[in-house]
This record gives C-alpha cells, sequence and structure tokens, in this order.
C-alpha cells in the first residue's frame, strides 16, 4: 500500500501567557515526538484518555495546528511548508466529522446548507450542490424530504448522519472522525458505526477515528495507535493489541473497557475480521 499520511518526529503545543502584568510567553507542549504513517485505504483509530493528546493530533492533520517541529506529509508534501492555495487543496481531500452533533451544527440553518457547505466553498452551482445533497442523505440513510428542515428539528442520531453527509459530499478520500459515537444513545451507536463502515467499504476511503472507547476503534479500525500524555505508547492490529498489550497503559484501558461493559475476558471480546 501507498502512505497517505505520515507524521515525522511531531512536537506540537498551544502558546499561553503567564501573568497579566508580565506577559511572558509559554508553549505548553501536548505532543511529543510523535510518528506513524497511514497507508492509503487503512482504517487506523487513535486511542486515549482525556488530555492525551487526541484532538491535537487531529488538529494538526486538519491544518488547523503548525507543529514546534517535525513534518506533517499528506501524499508525500509538507502540508505547513506548502503556499496556503496548495495547502488548502490538500486539506480539501480530507473530509471530517466533528465531535457533538448538537454542539457542530448551526440549529437554524436548513440541512441542504448544512451539507452543501464543502461544495459551495469551491465554486460548484447551487443547483448542482443541492442534487448532490440530497443524494448523500439517501446514502447515509436519511429522509431527502429533511433537505429543506433545520438542524434543531432532527435528533441527535438525525444531525450526526447530517455531519458524515456533510463530511462525504465532495468524495474525501481521507474520512477524520472525532468521537463520532460519543454523543449519541447506545442504541444509536451501533447504527452509525455500521454507516461508517459501510461508507468505507462503499468509497474506499482512508479512515482516522479519534476515540476514548475500545470498543468503538475495534469496529472501526484495522490498527489501534494507543496514546498517553502526548507519546505514542503502542501501536498493532486490533487483534494485536486486544489479544496481546504490551503497554501498561493499554492494558489498563482493557480493563476499563471490561468493567464498563461487563464482560469478564479478553476473549469475548469480538475483533472484527
Amino acid at each position: 500500500m501507498d502512505s497517505i499520511l505520515e507524521l515525522q518526529r511531531v512536537t506540537a503545543g498551544y502558546k499561553s501567557i503567564k501573568g497579566f502584568k508580565s506577559l511572558i510567553k509559554r508553549v505548553e507542549i501536548v505532543l511529543r515526538d510523535i510518528s506513524f504513517t497511514v497507508e492509503k485505504g487503512e482504517r487506523v483509530a487513535i486511542i486515549g484518555e482525556s488530555g492525551s493528546g487526541k484532538t491535537t493530533i487531529l488538529r494538526v492533520i486538519l491544518g488547523l495546528l503548525k507543529p514546534i517541529s517535525g513534518k506533517v506529509l499528506i501524499y508525500g508534501k509538507d502540508l505547513y511548508s506548502l503556499p496556503s492555495d496548495q495547502k488548502l487543496q490538500i486539506l480539501r481531500r480530507i473530509g471530517y466529522v466533528p465531535q457533538d452533533p448538537y454542539r457542530s451544527l448551526n440549529p437554524v440553518l436548513k440541512i441542504k446548507y448544512i451539507v452543501g457547505e464543502p461544495l459551495e466553498a469551491v465554486g460548484v452551482e447551487w443547483r448542482h450542490i443541492e442534487e448532490r445533497a440530497s443524494e448523500v442523505l439517501k446514502i447515509v440513510g436519511l429522509p431527502q424530504s429533511i433537505i429543506n428542515d433545520t438542524a434543531e428539528e432532527l435528533s441527535g442520531g438525525m444531525r450526526q448522519r447530517v455531519l458524515i453527509a456533510r463530511a462525504i459530499i465532495a468524495e474525501p478520500e481521507i474520512l477524520v472522525l472525532d468521537e463520532p459515537t460519543s454523543a449519541l444513545d447506545v442504541s444509536i451507536q451501533a447504527q452509525i458505526i455500521n454507516l461508517l463502515n459501510s461508507i468505507y467499504n462503499t468509497f474506499k476511503v482512508t479512515m482516522i477515528t479519534v476515540t476514548h472507547d475500545l470498543g468503538v476503534a475495534q469496529y472501526l479500525a484495522d490498527r489501534l495507535i494507543i496514546l498517553k500524555s502526548g507519546k505514542i505508547v503502542e501501536e498493532g492490529s486490533v487483534d494485536e493489541v486486544l489479544r496481546n498489550p504490551k503497554s501498561e497503559y493499554t492494558k489498563s484501558l482493557i480493563t476499563s473497557y471490561l468493567q464498563i461493559t461487563g464482560i469478564n475476558s479478553l476473549n469475548n471480546i469480538k475483533i472484527r475480521g
């Protein structure tokens, strides 16, 4: 397979100001010397607890946070060394599904405008946008009749499908998912997981999922990357990591997962594929 995304020794953080009078600038390091590669067509899940650096990795990949050091290569090109127009062209090949469908959608905006926004941004004529929006609503399992509804009229599960429709309307080659089921009822989570797997199988996108939930990760990924305090502590196939974890931190995540789900043994975890 061909590499589609590569982080090379990325260190990243956020600038802050300490003290009102002194205005001393400091940088809080969140990611420390992170390196990993995602191959074309692969499904990778980045797993960690709150504060592990998952969101910062997303911001780096999406072109929102320039690393302090290291490189972010997408299609072999150093994202943060590109002119702005070339950087934008690269980023338009990435579809993004943000966390929390309640906070991520303008509640009074019509669905056709929400879903069609990525195409409108590149100058596609509106008559084509509305036609394509109807198509992707069908793909994500929503009735085309909601195209003139507003987001506030929809349930959480329907809003999540709208976010997915917006992410795939421009036929991206990479799909980035930020905690895609965390804000949903348990009864809806399985439906969204099945939908995302269907999209993967249909469009053959490269899928990167950020989550704290091992249960979600094992159904949406082929390979797991375990993150703790801004460092990768373990990575490998789903089967390797869940059946034979090497890091104590990974073992603690698995133990917590077993306790939450009520599963009494790793042998009872259903490994996809």
